[in-house]
C-alpha cells in the first residue's frame, strides 16, 4: 500500500511530466561539451539549423524524472502528517485556480488555470477527500448559555 505522500509525489510527477522534461533538457543544453557536439552535428548538415538535443532526448528524460524527481519530492512531502496530504493537495490547487494560475522559480515555471484543472483531476481519481463527518466550528464570541446554564445568568 502507498502512502499518501507517495501518492502525491507521483501525481505531481506525471502532471508536471512536461515541465520537467523541459527544464532537464534546457539544462542539458546548456552544459559546454553538449552544445559543442550539437553544433557539430549542425555543422554536418546531417540536421537542420533548428535541430535542438534538448528535444531529441526529452522524451527519454521521463525514466530520470521518475528515477530523480518523484523520490525527491515524496521525501520532501512525508514531513506532512500522512492523512493532511489530500485536503492540503486540494486545497493548495483549488486556491491556485482562484488566483488564475501558479507560477514557480520566479516565473521560469507556469501553470495555467487549465494545467491546475488537470492536475485537480488527478488529485480527483487518487488522492480523494474523505468527508470528514463532524469539525469543529471555531467560537468568534462568547456562546449564548442554554439549558441550565440560561438560568443561572
Amino acid at each position: 500500500m502507498y502512502s499518501n505522500a507517495q501518492k502525491l509525489a507521483a501525481v505531481l510527477n506525471k502532471w508536471a511530466q512536461p515541465a520537467i522534461q523541459e527544464l532537464l533538457g534546457n539544462n542539458l543544453s546548456r552544459l559546454p561539451f553538449l552544445s559543442s557536439i550539437e553544433a557539430k552535428i549542425r555543422s554536418t548538415g546531417w540536421v537542420s539549423p533548428m535541430w535542438s538535443m534538448a528535444k531529441e532526448i526529452s522524451p527519454i528524460l521521463d525514466g530520470v524524472s521518475s528515477s530523480l524527481v518523484e523520490p525527491f519530492l515524496a521525501q520532501y512531502i512525508s514531513g506532512i502528517p500522512d492523512e493532511s496530504i489530500p485536503q492540503l493537495a486540494h486545497n493548495v490547487v483549488n486556491d491556485a485556480i482562484k488566483n488564475g494560475g501558479l507560477s514557480l522559480f520566479e516565473g521560469k515555471v507556469e501553470f495555467e488555470p487549465e494545467d491546475l484543472e488537470e492536475l485537480k483531476t488527478l488529485l480527483k481519481y487518487n488522492l480523494p477527500i474523505q468527508e470528514v463527518s463532524a469539525s469543529y466550528n471555531v467560537l468568534t464570541e462568547e456562546p449564548t448559555p442554554q439549558g441550565e446554564d440560561a438560568d443561572e445568568k
